[in-house]
């Protein structure tokens, strides 16, 4: 050491990655550890650039045509809808080309749309924006918890409160398969201290009038908080095990899809990850194969078992034995009406006896105020309008098609289209350069 110099006592201070609030995507990373540290801490890019962007056009679009309704006082306006749907890429042109006529607002209860709101670390409101002002007190502290609501409606009359979120999946799931729901009903109850019930809404744009919905009421809020703060711990968890120095893990899954280590395929189990072990082109490919090899074995096998009489029977390395045969199960049906040999039962005025309804309908069995469930139950198409395809009963089978309700069905299968999809045109990247932000689920 030089003369006269003297050896610094100061402590190095290691400065620790700062801890982003807890959003819904955010579950989603911290499913893998690794996926989190990546893109969070670390900051390296995600793949999904295009997914991102569609996903914010549709929203904008969507949010400032609410807007604009509500400002009218009218339910919809197809002309305003073109023009906020102009400029949008091929793959949010098509969506939005979809929700176009279906899409409706409630524009008396519309309070705003786009909204972000935010608690801290003690579930009370912070960061309030122009739109929330006066509703809740701010409370100042960091954020916690944020959350982006693309339309959120209140009923004062009923103290209650509805949230909207697009979606453009292609196979529409139910509100409680993520969090989302329960972050964004907590949020609202924060903010409001008056409201005591939230429906919280997935509108599937990609399919007409497709609503899948989830209500929570004052008395979950309990539920709510420990739901997230328990997410909120597995995230702080991960950014000590970090600064520690600890060995992060990984796992895989559907997050993988937006993984910064998916672009150059270096994730530590690279090797045994199925997101990894082929292009999802030769996926698509075998699974074509697939399905025509197994629809003929399966008809081969049938035909050998049908001629013999004897299953096909095999033994793996484990030495579990399978059996390849027709196996009978025992299934219920619930007939509308009482059959007899040449038509139905009928009481002495002639009215049909519908005894499955008349067990629904005794109130000893069903009480008046548990009846809600009653209005989803329904009889398959197949069974309906199979046996109206006849010529004699053409007019039954318009009329009772036509007061039939339309409801979606997604199946997920290869089919063939016209020419190869252009999404060449779609942007980069989010605005925001968040290729896993609050718009990533879209």
């Amino acid at each position: 050491m030089p003369r006269g110099k003297k050896k610094s006592t100061a402590l190095v201070q290691i400065q620790k990655s700062p801890i982003p609030p807890w959003h819904q995507s955010t579950s989603e990373m911290t499913a893998c550890p690794t996926f989190y540290v990546e893109a969070v801490i670390k900051g390296r890019k995600q793949p999904g650039g295009m997914d991102s962007a569609r996903g914010n056009q549709v929203h904008k679009a969507g949010a400032a045509y609410a807007a604009w309704c509500a400002q009218k006082g009218v339910a919809m306006d197809l002309e305003a809808f073109d023009r906020f749907a102009q400029g949008a890429g091929p793959a949010a042109a098509k969506i939005l080309a979809g929700m176009r006529e279906s899409y409706s607002t409630d524009y008396a209860h519309l309070l705003a749309t786009e909204v972000p709101m935010s608690l801290d670390e003690k579930f009370q409101p912070t960061d309030i924006v122009g739109a929330m002002e006066g509703i809740a007190t701010d409370s100042g502290l960091p954020a916690c918890y944020t959350g982006t609501l693309d339309a959120l409606y209140v009923f004062r009359e009923s103290a209650k409160a509805q949230i909207d979120d697009l979606k453009s999946h292609f196979f529409p799931y139910e509100p409680d398969k993520t969090l989302q729901g329960k972050t964004y009903a907590l949020l609202v109850f924060q903010h409001f201290d008056w409201v005591q019930e939230v429906t919280f809404r997935l509108i599937f744009v990609r399919y007409k009038n497709l609503v899948k919905s989830q209500t929570f009421s004052r008395k979950d809020v309990p539920d709510l908080i420990e739901a997230v703060k328990s997410a909120r711990a597995r995230q702080i968890m991960i950014h000590e095990m970090y600064e520690a120095g600890q060995e992060i893990e990984f796992y895989s899954g559907p997050h993988c899809n937006y993984c910064p280590l998916l672009s150059d395929a270096s994730c530590p189990i690279g090797q045994f990850n199925e997101n990894m072990q082929l292009s999802w082109e030769d996926r698509a490919k075998f699974s074509l194969w697939y399905q025509v090899f197994s629809k003929k074995n399966n008809a081969t096998m049938k035909a050998r078992v049908q001629e013999t009489g004897r299953p096909i029977t095999v033994k793996d390395f484990n030495g579990k034995i399978y059996q390849f045969k027709g196996w009978e199960s025992e299934g219920r049906v619930y007939p509308l009406f009482q059959a007899t040999a040449d038509g139905i039962v009928t009481d002495k005025e002639g009215n049909p006896i519908m005894p499955i309804v008349s067990l629904l309908l005794d109130s000893t069995l069903v009480p008046m105020d548990d009846r809600d469930w009653l209005g989803k139950l329904v009889i398959s198409s197949t069974k309906m309008e199979g046996p109206l395809k006849t010529k004699k009963r053409v007019l039954a089978h318009q009329v009772i098609t036509d007061a039939a309700d339309k409801v979606p069905k997604v199946k997920f299968q290869a089919k063939i289209v016209d020419e190869m999809p252009d999404e060449s045109a779609e942007e980069e990247t989010s605005e925001d350069g968040d290729e896993w932000g609050e718009d990533s689920e879209f």
